[in-house]
């Protein structure tokens, strides 16, 4: 044992550690932008999701479930308000990219209507817009107070290296299942039920990112936030594709046809490449045997 060291306070390091590192990981800088405060709520719901799974063990049941629930219901309400956006951006700069083709006028008006009232910085003027703000401070508050007693909740538990580590091989399998399900399937369903599994599992690995944590580690993380990356672009992919779907052709007419079918072939196509490079990246990974070498990549 190092030299002045009780055995109580070497037996509370791992403590100190994890109080401080969720803590790290669920930090709020409340975002002035409007856009850049809804993602940020967005991630931090997810970060507690995630964490809400890793301390489960400590947490119980019954306070796990009505946690999660009050945070998938806060994000719900903001997905929408993203989901417009991210639309927006894509259809955009699709537009600017493929100059050739002719892009229905009914198409962009559909997805301004979709986005009004939520443009970064635009002021709530109007019943809808009001509406959305509404629904923006509800869902930070049910956040920010879900953070506060996760915090507290955690705050003064030990936590065993070796619960730890299970955890982590739990999360990994996860991971590894959602992905041979999405090889196998090829949906959209599966593929962006991966993503939330290898999302959960990067910021269960990004808990353990500490000052004595291994270069491989950070390594591995990284790779991890790639593969979410690239599964999150396309599943916004889809998420405009099913947008731009329930467009009436009847308001399309003959010359716009064409360009509107090619525009939802490309975004077929941009979703499958990027689930492409998603799982050779994983693949890759898990060939490395990361399976094996998991709980050798951090010291808590």
């Amino acid at each position: 044992m190092e030299k002045g060291v009780s055995v109580k306070t070497k037996r509370l390091q791992p403590l100190i550690f994890w109080d401080k590192a969720a803590e790290k990981l669920l930090k709020w800088k409340n975002p002035t932008n409007f856009d850049d405060n809804v993602h940020d709520l967005r991630v931090l719901g997810k970060k507690l999701r995630a964490l809400y799974y890793f301390f489960k063990p400590f947490l119980g049941k019954n306070f796990v479930r009505k946690e999660k629930l009050k945070v998938k219901k806060a994000m719900s309400s903001l997905g929408d308000i993203r989901d417009t956006h991210v639309s927006m951006k894509i259809y955009r700069k699709i537009k600017q990219d493929y100059p050739q083709l002719i892009f229905p006028k009914i198409l962009e008006n559909f997805l301004e209507s979709q986005s009004h009232g939520l443009k970064q910085n635009q002021p709530y003027s109007n019943g809808k817009s009001l509406q959305v703000e509404k629904k923006h401070i509800k869902s930070m508050e049910i956040i920010l107070s879900a953070r506060e007693r996760l915090l507290k909740k955690i705050s003064g538990k030990p936590f065993e290296k070796k619960m730890i580590i299970e955890r982590m091989q739990e999360g990994l399998s996860a991971v590894l299942d959602s992905m041979i399900k999405a090889k196998n399937e090829s949906s959209a369903a599966s593929f962006h039920e991966w993503r939330i599994k290898t999302k959960r599992f990067y910021y269960q690995l990004s808990l353990c990112l500490h000052r004595k944590s291994s270069a491989e580690l950070e390594k591995v993380v990284k790779k991890f936030k790639q593969i979410e990356q690239y599964l999150g672009q396309a599943h916004d992919f889809h998420v405009l594709s099913t947008l731009v779907s329930t467009v009436d052709s009847k308001y399309v007419n003959d010359k716009e046809k064409k360009s509107f079918e090619e525009f939802l072939l490309l975004l077929n196509k941009f979703e499958t490449e990027k689930e492409k490079e998603a799982l050779e990246l994983a693949e890759k990974l898990i060939g490395s045997g990361l399976e094996e070498t998991i709980t050798t990549l951090f010291n808590p």
